[in-house]
């Protein structure tokens, strides 16, 4: 119950911060000349950052298999992303949502496993 419990914090930890980092990233569109058309990459930044501190959160925990559980936790993190964001304007989640740009966050995920399980507790 315990890991379950860890694991369930670190994903909700890391969602607000994909939402705080978000609601950002729109209020700096929306009040400074930063251009719109950044939106997409500010976005993908923020996955980046959120799938690297949930990878590492979670590998930290486990010390082992950094590479896999950042890869595993990464990947979660992305799908929970993209549901929730089609569950918002409601539409379904179907292929022509993965973009290839979204390698970026796995890699950052691969980054934050490697490092968290190398962390000492």
């Amino acid at each position: 119950m315990e890991k379950i419990m860890r694991i369930c914090k670190g994903y909700i930890i890391s969602l607000v911060t994909f939402g705080i980092l978000t609601l950002v990233g729109a209020l700096l569109m929306k009040v400074t000349p930063f251009p719109e058309e950044g939106g997409f990459q500010f976005i993908v930044g923020a996955m980046t950052i959120c799938c690297m501190f949930v990878s590492m959160y979670m590998s930290s925990y486990f010390q082992k298999a950094g590479l896999l559980i950042g890869l595993v936790s990464s990947v979660l993190m992305l799908v929970l992303i993209l549901l929730i964001v089609s569950t918002c304007f409601f539409s379904f989640l179907n292929l022509s949502m993965l973009r290839l740009a979204y390698l970026v966050p796995i890699g950052g995920g691969l980054i934050g496993g490697i490092w968290g399980a190398n962390m000492k507790k």
